[in-house]
C-alpha cells in the first residue's frame, strides 16, 4: 500500500521523468495514442499500487518496461480472442502525427520478440546488455533481433515509399 508524503512527491517526480519514453514504447507496442496513454496510466497505476516494493526495487525503470510489456501482450491476445469471435471491425481515432503512426504500424507488424528488443534499445536507450538482461536472453540473441528488426522496418519503411511515389 503506498505512503503519502515523502513518497507521494518521490512518485511523482519518477512519474514526471520517465512518463514520455513509457508513452512513446506503449505506442510502438499497439499503435494507437489513446490506448498508449492508458495501457501507460495503468502501467502507472500498478506501480503507486505497489509502491512500497516498487520503491526499494534497484530499477524502477525496468519494472516500469515489464509491467508495460505484459500490459501490452495482455492486450494483444484479448485482441485476437475478441477478432477471433467478432467481425472485424476498424476503430476510429485521429492520430498526433501521421508519420509517428506509420512508425507505430510498422513496429506493430515485427515479431515479439523484435519489436520488445526494438523498443527497450531505441526509446529507452538500453544498451545490448541491458536489453539482454531485462528479456533474459543472450546478448547476440539481442543483437540478433535488433538488426532483424531494423532490416524488417527499413525494407516496411522502403515498400511504404515505393507505393506513396507510385500514386
Amino acid at each position: 500500500m503506498p505512503v503519502e508524503g515523502a513518497d507521494q512527491a518521490e512518485f511523482e517526480r519518477w512519474y514526471l521523468a520517465s512518463q514520455k519514453a513509457l508513452i512513446g514504447a506503449a505506442f510502438l507496442y499497439v499503435g494507437n495514442v489513446d490506448e498508449a496513454i492508458d495501457l501507460t496510466q495503468e502501467t502507472y497505476a500498478r506501480a503507486w499500487q505497489h509502491w512500497d516494493v516498487v520503491s526499494g526495487h534497484a530499477n524502477r525503470d525496468a519494472w516500469n518496461r515489464r509491467v508495460l510489456h505484459n500490459l501490452a501482450v495482455s492486450r494483444w491476445r484479448r485482441l485476437a480472442l475478441e477478432s477471433a469471435r467478432a467481425p472485424s471491425r476498424t476503430e476510429a481515432y485521429e492520430p498526433v502525427d501521421a508519420h509517428d503512426l506509420d512508425l507505430g504500424r510498422l513496429v506493430a507488424r515485427l515479431p515479439a520478440n523484435q519489436r520488445r528488443a526494438f523498443v527497450l534499445h531505441v526509446v529507452f536507450d538500453l544498451n545490448v546488455d541491458d536489453v539482454a538482461h531485462e528479456m533474459k536472453a543472450p546478448a547476440g540473441t539481442v543483437r540478433s533481433w535488433i538488426h532483424r528488426a531494423r532490416t524488417a522496418l527499413a525494407s516496411q519503411i522502403e515498400s511504404e515509399a515505393r507505393l506513396v511515389t507510385r500514386r
